[in-house]
């Protein structure tokens, strides 16, 4: 079955962005919140989420709704391992080279204040060092999916979301600040800036989106009227959001109604906005699939490419911090970060086809119908374990 390369093209994207985004570098100003008062962080969360949804649901009307619930949890479990592997080689990092580099130590100070907890800690996702608190959110809301679903089954969708969206009301209370708050005295606890009670809201509305795509073969259609609302609206604040970059006033500090972490309501609205308009010119032409294979092949292996970009940007902002060097060099430094994505992405799809081969290969000779070994390149990806139909 043919994946959609929209979702591979735009996650290849955000990808490359939040590899910038993630550095010391003045080249940020350009990638950091582009379309307005939002990351490519709510845009990771809701594609994820909408291609679990479609997925999810696909599989349930399939094979049923067990098999598609321990589909996902396998799929938790692989984000779960990767995530490890991530966290050993900053330990490592932090074990070995805490004394020559002084910005190790500001990024792993709650792991080196107390080694010996802070790695069972992290195994239970209870530290999450900064740049590595992304994986974490995505392994308990992929959780959280089949939950979502088995309650759409009883009572619907309209449920689901009313309750999600109750959770991140609560959330605008800053519960998740003060139970940070009280574990401040615990040096192996960092459960890093995201309020997962809030971002949890975003994850549920791609859950909806996308079990409404693959039962329906299209996007919710809307009145006329509101996509016009909503185009008008995203324009309004992409001009709101780069004015205030020349007026040097920054609204995300001055109102929590755009907070980041707890996701306010406005960065709420201007995301969900923005992404409807984006979604209708998402459509590739099927003409630029060739030129757009390097980008595609990015999103095809997301999971070993994002994870390998993490281990990297933490070598570079660790290495920056620790020496007073000339902004060309860290924007020499990041441009170079950003090429090894496109040669991680053909490295990892290379091993892959190589993998199905022999794998196809095995089968032919066999008689089997069965697969030996893993899958092609989809069963590595994070966001998109299985090959989508187009």
């Amino acid at each position: 079955m043919k994946r959609l390369i929209e979702f591979d093209v735009l996650r290849a994207v955000l990808l490359l962005m939040m590899v910038v985004n993630h550095s010391p570098s003045q080249l940020r100003r350009f990638t950091d919140q582009p379309l307005g008062f939002f990351t490519t962080a709510e845009a990771f969360v809701f594609v994820s989420a909408l291609l679990a949804g479609m997925l999810f649901r696909r599989r349930a009307e399939k094979d049923g709704f067990t098999t598609a619930r321990l589909s996902t949890v396998r799929r938790a479990w692989r984000i779960y391992r990767a995530h490890l592997l991530t966290l050993a080689f900053a330990f490592m990092i932090g074990s070995f080279f805490s004394t020559d580099f002084p910005g190790v130590r500001n990024m792993l100070d709650h792991y080196l204040a107390n080694q010996w907890m802070a790695i069972p800690a992290s195994l239970v996702l209870l530290l999450r060092p900064p740049l590595m608190d992304i994986l974490p959110m995505y392994i308990l809301f992929s959780l959280l999916t089949p939950v979502a679903f088995l309650v759409a089954r009883k009572w619907g969708w309209k449920i689901v979301i009313l309750l999600s969206a109750v959770v991140w009301l609560v959330s605008q209370a800053r519960v998740v600040d003060l139970l940070a708050l009280a574990c401040s005295d615990i040096s192996y606890v960092q459960l890093g800036p995201f309020d997962l009670l809030a971002w949890q809201f975003l994850w549920i509305c791609g859950l909806f989106f996308g079990q409404h795509f693959q039962g329906n073969g299209s996007v919710v259609t809307l009145p006329r009227f509101c996509t016009i609302g909503f185009g008008f609206l995203s324009v309004g604040f992409l001009a709101w959001r780069w004015s205030s970059t020349w007026t040097g006033i920054d609204p995300n500090i001055n109102t929590w109604l755009l907070d980041k972490w707890h996701l306010g309501i406005l960065r709420l609205i201007n995301f969900l906005v923005t992404g409807w308009v984006v979604s209708r010119c998402l459509r590739l032409p099927k003409s630029w699939e060739i030129p757009l294979r390097p980008l595609s092949q990015i999103g095809r292996q997301m999971l070993p490419v994002f994870c390998c970009q993490i281990c990297l940007s933490i070598l570079l902002v660790c290495g920056i911090e620790s020496r007073n060097c000339p902004e060309w060099l860290i924007a020499f430094l990041v441009i170079c970060q950003v090429v090894t994505v496109f040669l991680l992405a053909w490295f990892f799809e290379t091993r892959s086809q190589e993998r199905a081969s022999r794998n196809q290969e095995l089968k032919n000779a066999s008689g089997s119908p069965q697969f030996v070994g893993s899958r092609h390149s989809t069963g590595n990806a994070v966001f998109s374990p299985e090959p989508l139909t187009s």
